[in-house]
Parts: structure tokens; sequence; C-alpha cells
């Protein structure tokens, strides 16, 4: 039996290590058993559905594997168009187990749905408790096994190269695309319609609460994430890779992330920040896994460098422009690490690996191709996937979004409304910390004493739970 899938199961473990390293003590507390129950619902909504729209054409990709034929079932338009599989409901197959190599796969891909719930849960920690747990379940059940199957379930984006003629299909060797930049897009969903943050100043980088904690997650979700990938993974079947060559631009965008992301902490606070540190690893990770087998390691180093640079004014921007209440980051990871990170692989592939990637190109000498090696017609596959992913992503999260907003009408049985007194010392305005009350939706009545702006941004974590502070 194959357990090199392990490795993958240290990348939710990171995701949350990284995020709570970020988030005061109140708003871990209240965040910890949401993020697990969220995450329990979604392992349990893949068994039932997930894995079969993910893997149900399994077979397709793999018809040399006996253990796998009865995963052929995948529902499109025509040949080359899938949009979901359609068997192994519950890891059954005509009311029997699926085969050992089919619940294999269960257990190698169940570490990619986990980080991408962990993400839209965590970016929603101020939000409604229930619109966390259904955005979390929805994630893990419908949401990322479809996409799943359109990237590396013989879907319609893997299969881009032979229906449109465009490179090799959508090319995402690490999973970026659906780790990163899929969540991104549905979190970014939910949160459009929830209460903005009100600051509109220019805002210092995030404190570190444990900066240890967040750095530490960061590298656990690199190697974890690194060993996932290197450990030959299903989607990879068919194709000529050198693993050793991903693994050294691994390392290579990962340091250049670090350099660049500090730098410019340097520069705009005149000290090194941890937690910055950490999320620009996290996004240097990212960035470089989508394409560390494509692409050369002088452009790895390169895609590094410019994920690290870009990440502290995407998060500027979703922070201070937006003002999206984005606890984990995770819109702003996102771009940097997920949109970027497939982008720069359309660009800068060099043609040298890839063959037979995705069942295209196996009698081709040359494999995938950026726009940089002559090949501009893979740049057109990633942009096609990026765009789809992004719209799935945005429709169900504006969905979940549109429903939260919703008011029941008169005369229907309301819950109390919440109150909440707080005494402000500071410029903070009292409006901050109301907005997150009314955002939590909480049957709260309860004394903060606010002593600075962190303090008035982590008031909305307090819940019944939360003992209240005597007043001053």
């Amino acid at each position: 039996m194959q357990t090199n899938w392990l490795w993958g199961y240290l990348i939710p473990v990171g995701v949350l290590l990284l995020t709570w390293g970020g988030l005061s003590p109140q708003k871990a507390r209240r965040v910890t058993p949401l993020a697990a129950l969220a995450l329990a619902l979604a392992i349990l909504g893949y068994w039932l559905v997930g894995y079969a729209f993910h893997l149900g054409g399994a077979g397709v990709i793999n018809p040399d594997d006996p253990a796998l034929a009865d995963l052929n079932a995948i529902y499109g338009r025509d040949v080359g168009w899938g949009f979901f599989g359609m068997k192994g409901f519950a890891l059954l197959l005509d009311g029997n187990e699926v085969t050992p190599a089919a619940l294999s796969l269960f257990l190698a891909s169940l570490p990619v749905m986990a980080t991408a719930v962990l993400w839209v849960v965590l970016a929603l920690a101020d939000a409604r408790r229930w619109l966390m747990l259904v955005a979390g379940a929805l994630a893990g059940t419908l949401v990322v096994p479809v996409a799943a199957c359109w990237v590396w379930g013989a879907g319609w984006l893997s299969q881009l190269g032979t229906t449109m003629e465009l490179g090799h299909g959508f090319a995402d060797f690490g999973g970026s695309g659906l780790m990163l930049w899929l969540p991104a897009s549905l979190s970014l969903g939910v949160l459009l319609f929830l209460p903005r943050r009100t600051e509109t100043a220019p805002t210092a980088p995030p404190p570190a609460y444990f900066p240890l904690l967040a750095n530490f997650g960061a590298l656990l979700m690199g190697v974890g994430w690194l060993g996932w990938s290197l450990s030959s993974p299903f989607h990879t079947y068919g194709a000529q890779l050198d693993l050793n060559r991903a693994a050294i631009n691994c390392f290579l965008g990962m340091a250049g992330a670090v350099l660049t992301s500090q730098l410019y902490a340097w520069l705009a606070t005149g000290d090194l920040e941890p937690l910055m540190s950490a999320r620009g690893l996290a996004a240097g990770w990212g960035a470089v896994l989508a394409g560390a087998v494509f692409v050369p390691p002088w452009a790895a180093l390169g895609i590094g460098l410019l994920a690290g640079l870009l990440f502290p004014f995407i998060f500027y921007l979703v922070e201070a422009g937006l003002r999206l209440r984005d606890s984990a980051a995770t819109v702003a990871l996102g771009v940097t690490g997920g949109l970027w990170g497939v982008l720069a692989t359309g660009l800068a592939a060099d043609g040298r690996w890839g063959q037979g990637w995705n069942g295209a190109g196996q009698d081709v000498a040359l494999g995938v191709r950026g726009v940089l090696s002559g090949g501009g017609s893979q740049l057109a596959a990633q942009l096609v996937g990026l765009g789809a992913l992004l719209v799935w992503g945005l429709f169900w999260g504006a969905l979940l979004g549109g429903i939260s907003r919703l008011r029941l009408p008169k005369g229907l049985p309301r819950k109390a409304s919440t109150e909440r007194e707080i005494a402000v010392i500071g410029s903070a305005a009292a409006s901050e910390a109301l907005e997150a009350a009314t955002a939590s939706g909480e049957n709260v009545s309860e004394v903060a004493v606010v002593q600075d702006a962190q303090d008035v941004a982590d008031a909305g974590a307090l819940t019944q739970d939360s003992p209240p502070e005597p007043e001053v």
C-alpha cells in the first residue's frame, strides 16, 4: 500500500497554523471549533457526492488500470467536454465498495479539498457562524470537487489541448488554482456582501500574535505541499516529468518570495514583519508549485520574487482599498500564489518536460511551452482556466453572500437584536466594533474595553462563550 500521499495532510495543518498565528486569542477561540466543524461537514460531503463529481471519470484518464475501469462516467456535452463525474457516490459502485485503488484516490485527493475548505472558512472568521459552516460544506461537497474534475479529472479544462488545440490544456502541477485561486474567488464572492471595515487610511501591517506559529505553519504547508506534489498524484499520469527539477524550483521560489516580502516590510516600516514573512512564504510556495516542473530554475526564482513583492500590495488593496474582512488573507494569497502562479506557467514554461500532460502531446518532442518559448496557446489555456475558476467560485460565493443579507418578512419570528455596549478609548470609532457585532449575528450583551484600533477589530470576535471584560 502506497502512503506517500500522507505528505498532503500537512498542507491543511500548515494553513491552520499560519492563520492562527495572525489571529487574536479571542478570535482564534471562536474560529477553531467552527473550522473543525466545517471541515467535518466538508469531508462527509466529499465522501457522499464530492468524490464522484471529482473522480467519477478516473478510468478515462488511466484506461490501463483495470481497478479504475468502473469509474468511467462523466457528464458532458461531448467527449472532451466533461463537467462532472457520475460514479463512486459514497464510495460505492453498484452497491459494492469501490476498489482499493479508488479508495487510495480518495485519500490522496482529500488534502486538496480540505485545504480549499479551510481557506474559505478562515477567511470568513468575522462572518456569522452559519455562513462559515455552509460555505465550508458547500466548498467541499460541490465547488471544489466539480472544479477538480475540470482541471484534473478528465474535465473540459484539462482537455483544451485536444478540443481547442490550446497547448496541453490547463496546466496546474501543484494545484495552486484549486487550493488558492478557487477558495479566494469563493471567499471574495461572500466578503463583497458582508459589512466592510470602516478605516480608509493606510494601515500598518497586521500584528503577528503568534509569529513562531505562523512561520512554522507556512513552512509546514509548503513542505507538505511539495511532498504531495512529488508523490506522483493521479493527475500527472502519463506525463514525462522531472521531479528533482520541481523540488529545486520550489525552494528557489520560496526563497525569492521571502526576500521580497521582507524587503517591502523593511522599506515600509523600518523593521522585519514576521506575519508578512509567513504569508510571503506561503505566496511563494503557491506561485511556484503551479508550474514547478515546467519552468526553468531562473524563472522559478523570478516567480517567487514577484509573488513576494506583489503580496503586500494586494493585501493592502484588499484591506484598505476594498476594506474586506478577510481574516486569513485568502484573497491576497489567491491572487499572488494562485493567479500569478498559473499565469507564470503559461509565460515561462520552457517545453523540456510535460510531454503527455493531460493526455495531449505524447508524440510531440516538446512538453508544456509558455510564451517565452513560443507556446502562446498554452497561455490561452491558462487564462481560460483561471476565468472559469473565478466565475465558478464567485457565483457560489455571491449566492451565499446574497442569502446572508436577506431579511425575514415582517410578522415572522426573529432573533433578538444584538446589543453590545462598548467603551472606546482612543481614536478608533465605535462603529467598527458595532459592525463586527452585526456581522456575527450573535445574541450577546457584553461590555468590551477597547484599548486600540486592533482591539476594536477583535471586539467582533467576542461571543457568548467569552466572559465580559470588567468595566473601566
